[in-house]
């Protein structure tokens, strides 16, 4: 009756915590929903299609507060400025690529936002190209997650048998790196007056 509770639980929901998961953390989540398509709990395309569209969410919102409130922010920091300063002379040289690869660069996309929402960068112009790049995240995630889920999913016993359990785990994980991690980064990154750390 439990296992049964937990397999509509994830099949019910597995669409929303996808979308809602990837705009809040990113891979684990990303990863996590693909092993649930994989098992069976959900369709695999419309959870990669809403994991696209909650990072894709994402970036946006990062985007359009270094846009609005950008300049006044590096002005009452002037140690992010310094590391914004050092950042934009590469940025600059290469803001197309960039642009369309930032999702990749692990551990510099906040900051990379942050510079694109100072430039002069149409709304237009960067909704295609976030979303270009958002497709290639979610695509090399989701395709190495799949990789690695059918091998867990075959070898695993444990996991085999408890599928519900080991998606609700890693569900946990990815909530627990987006509250200890990633949260407390992008808050440095727009609020603190400190050092920018190196994760994404």
């Amino acid at each position: 009756m439990e296992e049964s509770w937990f397999e509509m639980l994830v099949e019910s929901c597995g669409y929303i915590a996808t979308f809602v998961g990837v705009m809040m953390e990113g891979e684990v989540s990303l990863a996590t929903s693909v092993l649930g398509a994989k098992a069976g709990y959900f369709s695999l395309w419309p959870a990669i299609i809403l994991a696209w569209l909650g990072a894709w969410i994402a970036d946006w919102f990062k985007f359009l507060v270094a846009k609005k409130k950008g300049i006044s922010l590096l002005a009452k920091k002037p140690k992010l400025k310094k590391k914004i300063d050092r950042l934009s002379v590469w940025y600059d040289r290469y803001p197309f690529v960039i642009l369309l690869v930032y999702k990749l660069l692990f551990g510099m996309t906040t900051i990379l936002l942050i510079i694109t929402g100072l430039r002069d960068i149409s709304y237009t112009k960067f909704a295609i190209l976030s979303g270009i790049s958002v497709a290639i995240w979610t695509g090399v995630i989701a395709t190495l997650s799949f990789m690695f889920s059918e091998s867990i999913i075959s070898n695993l016993t444990w996991v085999t048998a408890n599928i519900q359990y080991f998606l609700i785990g890693l569900a946990i994980l990815a909530f627990l790196i987006w509250f200890f991690v990633k949260k407390p980064y992008r808050k440095n990154c727009f609020e603190c007056d400190e050092d920018v750390p190196s994760m994404a």
